[in-house]
């Protein structure tokens, strides 16, 4: 397999976004999307990194080992700057005033917090008016389908229903929310 010269400094030049993206996704919850935006993104993510190690006086010619080596080592702790930042929503902070805000992340629930869900005890309330109590084993968060365990349908009077069950509520069905039951401590 015959490589050109101009393949490889292509690869090289493109090598620091890539390993940019690739870091980024293992430490942050990314959406995927279509290849094409890899490249655009690592294009992107590659110019940035060469223009900040030039700053530092880092320029690659030739094989020499020493200044790639520099670059990728940069790319490695930008990457890790900038999950730390998409993590914190420091962005999101920056140009929102005000206390009250949403996440930028468009899973954090999934991601962040739904341990801290199962196992308990819930009130979960359907957007067709339907409420249950019941301990929450499974949760599906793209699907949001829901597995719930001594389930017991909260009757019109508010009353719980006498007999609990296995709840599973579908896809199609709506949370409208979740409120967690805790026990008061004496």
């Amino acid at each position: 397999m015959d490589i050109s010269q101009e393949s490889i400094t292509v690869l090289t030049f493109l090598l620091p976004g890539f390993l940019f993206i690739k870091v980024l996704s293992l430490r942050c919850s990314i959406e995927k999307y279509e290849v094409h935006h890899y490249v655009v993104d690592s294009l992107i993510a590659s110019l940035v990194i060469y223009a900040i190690a030039k700053l530092f006086g880092v320029t690659i010619s030739g094989t020499d080992w020493k200044p790639i080596l520099s670059v990728l080592s940069l790319t490695i702790i930008l990457a890790l700057l900038w999950s730390v930042i998409i993590n914190r929503d420091w962005i999101a902070k920056a140009l929102h005033s005000g206390d009250a805000r949403l996440s930028t992340h468009s899973s954090i629930f999934p991601v962040k917090a739904i341990e801290q869900f199962t196992g308990k005890w819930h009130l979960i309330r359907y957007s067709d008016g339907k409420e249950i109590v019941g301990i929450i084993r499974e949760y599906n968060h793209e699907t949001h389908e829901t597995l719930i365990e001594r389930g017991r349908l909260v009757l019109k009077s508010g009353a719980l229903s006498p007999e609990s069950a296995w709840y599973y509520s579908p896809s199609g069905e709506q949370i409208v929310y979740m409120r967690t039951l805790e026990e008061k401590q004496s």
